[in-house]
């Protein structure tokens, strides 16, 4: 079949020779549309000058990343019978819209996408039949097979390796040329897997049959066929058993086994027979659910409330529809489009499937959404524990779900973060990223370093930061080789964000990037502080005594499994720039004009917390310093100095940031903490005044905006051991008061004159409310609903809520203020807090939800300066920092200010070689056994795109 006209600057291409000779390069159109992609490895021998050369299928591992000059340059050696000694490594593409199967040779940059037809104009590829679906080929490279889901053709074909490649001499290929048969059913993703050989040695033909047949020697791949491959090869040559087809049939809710090797030489299928195919196995998948499980009990009192609690929805059944294939070991891992389930079926060997218990994708944010799955990805057992773990794509958002399948894991679930209040931005069970997630691939990297007194690099070698171990370098004989992966002193070197040793994720985004997730990183031990703290999120086994050597970052999770990686080292330096979490300059503090109030012992003051039992000395990163935090009171100036940063012996504001996950620091963004300041969000709500003194709207989500009554903070105060009398006091100073924004009624409106009431009149009202609005009358929230308020006058000598309610008959706007309290909001993160409506009564009320814990925007002003610790009632913490504000006497509006440094990059690989938007619909992702690259297909019109093995970045593109 041959493409329509260009769509994008032709490509030379080049017909490879039979014999020494190069052909002409002819300009075709670029791939277009690409689908899958599957590589083999192949030569082509020239024993006989004269005649066309004989192809030579090899294992994939064979090739490697060397380079010819040209598609026909297999570097034949005259002295070894014409055998070549450059075997080239092609990637085999299909082209969706084309029903066609590119072939690119990647050991050479000269014209490598193939013409198979050089006797007509443009690119001639491999015809298959419309709508190919996948493509795999066998590990020794004699045949690959595509699956194809044309409507009223659905099947599979055959591509013999030795008919791929143009060969002078020999026929195009077309549709005919290919063993096929049919499957009556659209087909989805193919495995490869391998029928082991009996006791004895011999092969078995059939799942039904004996084992009585003799595996072909690889050397006999020499003597069969001709020129142009006429003989389909014998895949027992490979010395991997009898191989079979494992074919996804998504509308049938199974799979079928079919043998290869019968669909390669079967005279049934040959010359595009396409007779039903010989299906030896059918497995239907079974979706067994467990009985949903009863809500638990709530985990606190009355000063926090759960959401209503729901049921696992296990009769939500529907029947399967399997996706995306993988395979571990004797372990197939099926994921199902229509089910909430991912299926395991144990193949001792592929004529004896037996599914098992299935994993059970779900939701802890949304339990009642059923969760599919569209892709799987599986790690390797690494040690010491040998722990493998499933990447699951969740067909309904995009994100990602991990799932511990080693031997023995006691759960089904998907994994759930430990910690998961430290960075509440992020789903506790899942991987959320910018966009939704396509395809992924979960591989090893490897950078072994060698002992310099022998030479030997082994691999697997875990970065080691204990200081009593003994370093290498090439003075010593005798050294311990785990701190040849040490970071060095000016960090160009050992451990670092782009040195990938280990397992990693490539998770492959519909926007074209390709972000990177640890799974087990070799070197996450030296990647850290020298000195451990809780603070750092070290946790309680944080090694002490002597400094590690380390590479010197803020956080023991740099590095953390199964999350994002990060782009850059966690620290602040001349060198680095401003990478570690924290403040371009210190808190400063502006009265309500915006005059800035200086730093005095009458002042209030901005102080870090300090953890509790943890003796580690607290720094905050300023720029590009690291700044200490005063941990004692010095005595040497006028106020307690303990949480602030002193610099030339001037006391100054400070806070301390959280650093027990990096990730959490999403954006570089400024901070306001402002006293009594006003909760955001309610600039547009109208409410009006009700008959019982309440005001209210059905939009007014007063529980949505964080708003805090009376009744709650006096719940929270007893909770945390607050006598009961005080608890009612405080709660009266701190909780929210409403102050009406609206204009008053113009002394001429009718209101007046209709107004039948001795509470109020134009005149009284005007004395009150006609002032600036900061100065009216402040109403407090007695009890919060979502949509409405009850309100008491905060002077109780005065019925403030009745005299309001008089003045403004109608729909009026209002503010809502925290009183006594320092509100905390930035332009993007906004007012954090976690007030949700208590499903039962409709009250607002902190969420019991210990994932949300650090989701607050208040904080009460500490009347007393001097040292606060985490978890007094003073101690303000949210996802990014923690501080308190003591002394001085604040006043309304009085702010302090400050913008954060050092946000979280991801580790991303941007697809697109070009600054301008470009449209990429990447579709899979697989890795190239010969080269460690990673080969990742476009939709669109950007081909085939491979990632580097040795660097993160793309390395090479075709299209």
């Amino acid at each position: 079949m041959k493409p329509r006209a260009a769509l994008l600057a032709p490509t030379s291409v080049l017909a490879l020779a039979g014999c020494a000779g190069e052909a002409t390069p002819v300009d075709v159109e670029a791939l277009a549309q690409s689908g899958r992609s599957a590589f083999v490895c192949l030569a082509i021998d020239q024993p006989d000058p004269g005649k066309p050369g004989v192809l030579r299928s090899l294992p994939i591992t064979d090739c490697s990343t060397r380079t010819a000059d040209s598609p026909s340059d297999f570097e034949v050696d005259e002295d070894e019978g014409g055998r070549a000694k450059l075997p080239h490594l092609y990637a085999l593409v299909t082209q969706t819209s084309r029903g066609e199967v590119a072939v690119i040779d990647m050991t050479t940059e000269r014209s490598p996408i193939l013409d198979l037809d050089s006797g007509t104009p443009g690119a001639s590829f491999l015809p298959v039949g419309a709508q190919p679906v996948d493509i795999v080929a066998t590990r020794g490279g004699t045949a690959s097979f595509v699956s194809v889901a044309e409507p009223g053709r659905e099947g599979i074909f055959a591509l013999p390796s030795a008919r791929v490649l143009p060969r002078e001499g020999c026929p195009v290929p077309a549709l005919t040329s290919w063993p096929s048969c049919s499957l009556g059913s659209p087909p989805g993703e193919i495995l490869l897997v391998s029928d082991p050989p009996g006791p004895d040695g011999k092969l078995r033909s059939s799942c039904s049959s004996d084992y009585d047949i003799d595996p072909a020697s690889p050397g006999e791949a020499d003597t069969t066929g001709d020129a142009c491959g006429s003989a389909s090869g014998d895949l027992s040559q490979e010395g991997l058993g009898r191989q079979k087809l494992l074919v996804s049939m998504p509308e049938l809710g199974g799979f079928a086994v079919i043998d290869a090797q019968t669909l390669l030489e079967d005279e049934r299928y040959a010359e595009g027979g396409f007779a039903p195919c010989e299906v030896e196995r059918w497995v239907p998948l079974q979706v067994t659910l467990p009985p949903a499980a009863p809500p638990g009990a709530a985990p606190h009192g009355p000063e926090c409330v759960a959401p209503a609690a729901s049921a696992r929805p296990a009769q939500a059944v529907e029947a399967p529809r399997p996706a995306g294939l993988a395979l571990a070991g004797d372990r197939l891992f099926v994921a199902d489009l229509d089910a909430p389930v991912i299926h395991v079926v144990d193949l001792p060997t592929p004529c004896e499937p037996i599914e098992l218990p299935p994993l059970l994708p779900a939701s802890t944010l949304d339990p009642e959404r059923v969760v599919t799955t569209s892709r799987v990805a599986v790690s390797q057992a690494s040690p010491p524990d040998f722990r493998r773990y499933l990447y699951a794509v969740d067909a309904g958002d995009g994100s990602v779900m991990v799932f511990d399948v080693s031997d023995g894991a006691a759960s089904r679930a998907p994994l759930s973060r430990p910690h998961p209040e430290w960075n509440p931005f992020q789903p506790p069970d899942r991987i959320r990223l910018p966009a939704p997630v396509r395809d992924l691939a979960v591989v090893q990297r490897e950078a072994p370093a060698s002992l310099p007194a022998t030479g030997v690099a082994p691999e697997g070698i875990r970065c080691d930061p204990d200081p009593r171990l003994r370093t290498c370098d090439s003075n010593v004989a005798s050294c311990d080789i785990e701190t040849l992966y040490r970071t060095s002193s000016d960090r160009d070197a050992g451990a670092g964000p782009l040195k990938l040793r280990g397992s990693f994720g490539y998770l492959v985004l519909t926007n074209g990037d390709v972000a990177i997730v640890d799974v087990d990183d070799l070197d996450a031990d030296c990647r850290g502080p020298a000195i451990g703290s809780a603070r750092a999120g070290c946790g309680e086994g944080a090694p002490t005594g002597d400094p590690l050597a380390t590479s010197g970052e803020v956080s023991c999770n740099v590095v953390t499994p199964h999350a994002l990686r990060s782009a850059n080292y966690i620290v602040t330096s001349d060198s680095s720039g401003q990478l570690e979490p924290g403040v371009q300059g210190l808190p400063v503090l502006y009265d309500r004009t915006g005059t800035v109030v200086p730093f005095s012992a009458e002042s209030p003051k901005m102080r870090a917390t300090f953890p509790s039992g943890d003796a580690a000395a607290l720094t905050l990163a300023v720029g590009v310093v690291r700044e200490p935090i005063e941990a004692a009171d010095s005595g040497q100036t006028l106020l307690d100095e303990q949480g602030l940063v002193l610099r030339s012996g001037d006391p100054q504001h400070a806070l301390s940031m959280n650093l027990e996950d990096p990730r959490v620091h999403l954006a570089n963004e400024t901070w306001t903490v402002t006293y009594e300041g006003v909760l955001p969000g309610f600039t547009r709500t109208f409410v009006s005044f009700g008959e019982d003194g309440a005001v209210g709207s059905a939009d007014a989500r007063f529980c949505h905006r964080g708003v805090q009554s009376q009744a709650s903070v006096e719940e929270q105060l007893r909770a945390a051991g607050v006598e009961d009398r005080e608890a009612a006091a405080r709660a009266a100073q701190l909780a929210d008061f409403v102050q009406i924004t609206s204009a008053l009624p113009a002394e001429d409106a009718a209101y007046w004159d209709n107004l039948e009431s001795d509470v109020c009149s134009f005149e009284s009202c005007n004395a009150k409310y006609g002032s600036v609005i900061t100065s009216r009358p402040g109403l407090r929230v007695v009890e919060a609903y979502e949509d409405h308020l009850t309100l008491e006058s905060r002077d109780p000598a005065v019925d403030e809520v009745a005299f309001a309610a008089c003045c403004f008959g109608g729909e009026v706007q209002l503010g809502v203020r925290a009183a006594g309290q320092w509100v905390v909001q930035s332009g993007g993160a906004g007012f954090l807090h976690h007030v949700v409506a208590d499903p039962e009564t409709g009250r607002c009320r902190n969420a019991c939800d210990d994932r949300l814990a650090r989701l607050n925007g208040r904080v009460a002003h500490t009347p007393d300066d001097g040292r606060v610790t985490d978890g007094d009632l003073g101690a303000f913490v949210n996802p990014m920092f923690r501080f308190a504000v003591t002394g001085g006497v604040p006043e309304q509006d009085m702010q302090f200010r400050f913008t954060t440094q050092g946000a979280f990059t991801p580790l991303l690989v941007r697809l697109s070689d070009s600054v301008e938007l470009v449209e990429l619909q990447p579709q899979a992702i697989r890795l190239v056994p010969a080269t460690g690259e990673l080969a990742i297909t476009d939709g669109s019109l950007q081909g085939l795109i491979l990632l580097s093995a040795r660097s993160v970045g793309v390395r090479r593109r075709y299209r």
